[in-house]
């Protein structure tokens, strides 16, 4: 299995105080952007968890589980951080988006068509280490999404950024073009009675993941994803694709 790292920039440690006073922050004005406050500016806000977490590198961890095309897949990453650099020079925050890391996990052999609990699994191994080879010595997990979340993307979700979402720079408004974002912690219920239409085998309301506009899921999802509510009141069933905009 190979791990291709862009850039190289656990114990958990107690909760930053920062996080009891995120409603004192709500009039703070970001001076990256003075036209908003600092909670809305998620270049801020990705700045500010590395700081409580001690962290010096940042970005969901992608599993590549579709082989079909490598065409496809060379374009999914060029969407991809035209995305980020767009998003996050509005936000006046390349100094945030230098310290982004790019692991992206390919294994065809073990990886092509597997299931999102599968690299579940998988994402457990590798944050199991992870950040005692990428972060500060003794920084641990910390709240940190990367370790905590995955972006699988399967022949489905890269046909959608490749194929149905509108090509940059015009923007997804529709939110045709998504990710998987797999919770690696989910497991099925079964003491509830839930008959859903199955989704890989699952007919729970959960499934393990969730759809995520592509176009927002290294800013957006990623800063809302530190805090230890977001799965519980962000979560939506597939087909629904969850984020900005919110036009439904």
């Amino acid at each position: 299995m190979s791990v291709n790292e862009e850039t190289t920039a656990g114990n958990e440690g107690p909760v930053p105080a920062f996080v009891y006073n995120e409603y004192d922050q709500i009039a703070t004005r970001s001076i990256r952007t003075p036209i908003m406050v600092r909670r809305c500016n998620h270049a801020d806000l990705i700045e500010d968890q590395l700081k409580a977490d001690g962290h010096r590198t940042w970005g969901y961890v992608i599993y590549r589980t579709t082989y079909d095309n490598d065409e496809d897949w060379t374009e999914f990453l060029k969407r991809l951080r035209f995305r980020m650099e767009k998003v996050f020079d509005f936000f006046n925050g390349r100094d945030i988006l230098d310290l982004f890391t790019l692991t992206v996990i390919e294994d065809r052999e073990h990886l092509d068509g597997v299931s999102a609990a599968a690299v579940g699994k998988l994402f457990r191994q590798w944050y199991a280490t992870a950040p005692e080879l990428e972060q500060p010595e003794g920084a641990g997990l910390g709240f940190s999404p990367r370790y905590r979340f995955a972006i699988q993307v399967d022949a489905e979700s890269l046909h959608s950024v490749v194929h149905d979402a509108p090509a940059p720079p015009a923007n997804d408004i529709t939110k045709k073009g998504w990710v998987r974002l797999i919770n690696p912690r989910w497991q099925p219920s079964r003491d509830i009675q839930e008959v859903y239409e199955p989704i890989e085998g699952v007919t729970k309301e959960h499934v393990g993941w969730m759809k995520v506009p592509y176009q927002h899921v290294m800013d957006e999802s990623y800063a809302l994803a530190w805090s230890l509510r977001y799965w519980a009141t962000t979560y939506r069933r597939p087909p629904y694709v969850i984020g900005y905009p919110y036009n439904e």
